[in-house]
């Protein structure tokens, strides 16, 4: 198998260094924005930092300025950090009041399977606009990488690997497959590759 080095550089070069910059700085802050309830002085976890609401400003702004690609490098890297830190928090050390979803400025909350619910369903949905917002599969692996070493960089901080990565990786090879035919294709080459070295055994 002759790797094509050119193709590779060709690939690379279609991303900017700009938007690499960019997808990094807005997941630097999205990664801290759902504890920013702290300094908001409202309640932990509460609706307002712990959803997809800033996302949907930024996805304002973008359609109404597609010519703008800040704004599509910007959605891409927060909603990435966004999704892991509610993947982190979907796997509490236990389901009490400081793990639930509240609302702010009250304390009505929405109850452990009202929390545990949200909590999944936004770290998904998190994930699938940070894919949607990619134009290319280079992108997404980019985004992959870079969620897939937040895992591994907190492990020690968030006590937990396992769970967080699968639930992570699942979602995210699976929408990026969904999206991208040469993801998919690659995917399918490996699985067929490994029954094949399987069949051996038989």
């Amino acid at each position: 198998m002759i790797v094509d080095f050119t193709k590779i550089i060709e690939i690379f070069e279609s991303i900017s260094f700009i938007g690499l910059i960019l997808i990094w700085m807005s997941f630097l802050i999205g990664i801290k924005f759902p504890d920013w309830d702290f300094k908001l002085k409202i309640k932990h976890r509460n609706i307002l930092t712990h959803s997809p609401i800033i996302l949907w400003v930024m996805i304002y702004f973008y359609s109404t300025q597609k010519d703008v690609e800040v704004f599509r490098f910007s959605i891409m890297g927060f909603a990435l950090a966004l999704g892991l830190h509610m993947i982190f928090d979907f796997f509490p050390k236990g389901w009490s009041r400081g793990a639930l979803i509240y609302f702010p400025y009250c304390r009505i909350g929405l109850g452990v399977k009202g929390s545990k619910g949200f909590i999944f369903l936004t770290g998904v949905y998190c994930i699938f606009l940070s894919i949607k917002y990619s134009q290319t599969h280079i992108e997404v692996i980019i985004l992959t990488l870079l969620g897939v070493y937040t895992i591994v960089k907190n492990i020690k901080k968030e006590e937990k690997f396992f769970r967080p990565f699968t639930f992570f990786a699942s979602v995210c090879i699976f929408l990026s497959a969904v999206k991208y035919e040469e993801i998919s294709s690659s995917i399918s080459f490996i699985v067929h590759l490994i029954f094949e070295k399987v069949k051996i055994l038989f």
